[in-house]
């Protein structure tokens, strides 16, 4: 008999759907290892959450109950942003064996088999595959399995966290000349990506990719199905049942330096205007996990003259839960119809896995118009060529509708 070896895997998250990403991918790996005999041995690292700091704990408790629902774990580890700071501010003070000390402190374990991340750019992350750089150092990408590097218009100019923006001196240039904060990690390459849409925004993945297909998230998504409390969601189809329905993915632009709040309320008014507004409609506003809750409560206000009826999905669950699992479990009928008639306002890479899930495009904001008059002057540019970017990527993905009937 062939005794069985124990697989370390170290998973770190940053947000909802980077869960769901990461978690598809370590399923299709024990796939693609069926019957090699391996045991896993799970950690799972939420950190640099980057939400206000009166929703974080609760932000980071959702993501330890999503996990919970998806795989076993040895150990789960929130870093606060106030523990991240600690280590930040020594990193030119003390040894790398001592700072990884505090690190494997944390997490649970001094060793691994495997490492997962989003990125290898930022400082968490690059702490983390530091840390643990002797593990195969395994890329899920952002979003739904998106490739994005230092350089995409996403994330230009970067929102650092706070403990590190009073580090940076000056425009963003080159990430890592800015980030003295990291002279003491080496850059470290991902050995492998797994992706959906590896290069779906126009940069090639600069490491060996495997393509993942969809069928993949949808069976995680599936998992998660229990999340949804069937008394909200019977309440909600009840409230928009035979009206046409408008959804608005948001984004945290103003908690995240980009625009002011009353201009990003005021863009998403105009946004929705310019697109008009047929009669009758109800608004659905999905918050981005990292909304600041009452700006959330001022845009509904805001919009309330527009719609019929304005509903928030802010219940604690459905704030940070992704918006794929919910829009399965409130829209999608067994025969994979829509429920109702949708329109999809989005300003982020959200839109991409409704188009890749369930074939319905979104319209992606704000524009030419709008943008230059809410955005600070750094950032329009950028948020101009993401937008093209976006609607691009929705052009190009292919629109077969794959719903399984455990998510619909």
């Amino acid at each position: 008999m062939t005794s069985s070896k124990l697989v370390k895997r170290i998973v770190t998250c940053q947000g909802s759907i980077q869960l769901v990403t990461a978690l598809s991918v370590l399923s299709y790996r024990e796939k693609e290892r069926h019957g090699l005999g391996h045991e896993y041995e799970n950690y799972l690292v939420i950190y640099d959450l980057y939400s206000p700091p009166g929703q974080i704990d609760a932000f980071a408790a959702f993501l330890k109950k999503m996990a919970e629902f998806i795989c076993d774990w040895k150990a789960i580890v929130y870093l606060t942003p106030a523990q991240m700071k600690d280590i930040a501010s020594k990193l030119n003070s003390t040894s790398p064996s001592k700072i990884f000390e505090r690190v494997y402190e944390l997490v649970g374990t001094d060793s691994a088999e495997e490492i997962y991340l989003s990125r290898n750019w930022q400082f968490g992350n690059q702490l983390f595959i530091n840390a643990y750089q002797l593990a195969e150092k395994i890329c899920y990408g952002d979003g739904i399995g998106i490739y994005f590097s230092s350089n995409s218009s996403a994330f230009f100019p970067v929102s650092f966290p706070l403990y590190l923006k009073a580090k940076i001196k000056g425009a963003i240039g080159n990430i890592q000349e800015k980030l003295q904060l990291k002279k003491s990690l080496k850059t470290l390459e991902f050995d492998i990506g797994y992706f959906v849409l590896p290069d779906i925004m126009g940069e090639s993945p600069p490491m060996k990719t495997v393509t993942l297909d969809r069928k993949i998230l949808l069976e995680t998504f599936q998992k998660l199905r229990g999340l949804v409390e069937s008394e909200y969601l019977s309440n909600f189809r009840q409230r928009v049942a035979n009206a046409p329905v408008s959804i608005l993915l948001t984004s945290n632009f103003s908690e995240a330096g980009r625009m002011s709040l009353e201009n990003e309320i005021a863009a998403y008014r105009q946004f929705l205007i310019s697109e008009g507004i047929e009669e009758n409609t109800v608004l659905a506003i999905k918050p981005h996990p990292r909304d600041d809750n009452s700006k959330i409560q001022k845009l509904a206000s805001a919009l309330s003259d527009l719609f019929v009826e304005v509903l928030i999905l802010s219940e604690p669950t459905l704030f940070f839960l992704p918006f794929e699992v919910f829009f399965a479990e409130a829209f999608v009928q067994p025969d994979l119809t829509l429920t109702n008639q949708i329109k999809v306002f989005a300003v982020s890479s959200a839109c991409l896995s409704l188009k890749l899930l369930y074939n319905l495009p979104s319209i992606v904001g704000f524009g030419e118009q709008i943008t230059p008059q809410v955005f600070y002057k750094n950032y329009a540019a950028g948020r101009l060529e993401h937008e093209l970017e976006l609607r691009s990527a929705i052009k190009n993905i292919e629109g077969t509708v794959i719903i399984t009937d455990g998510l619909s």
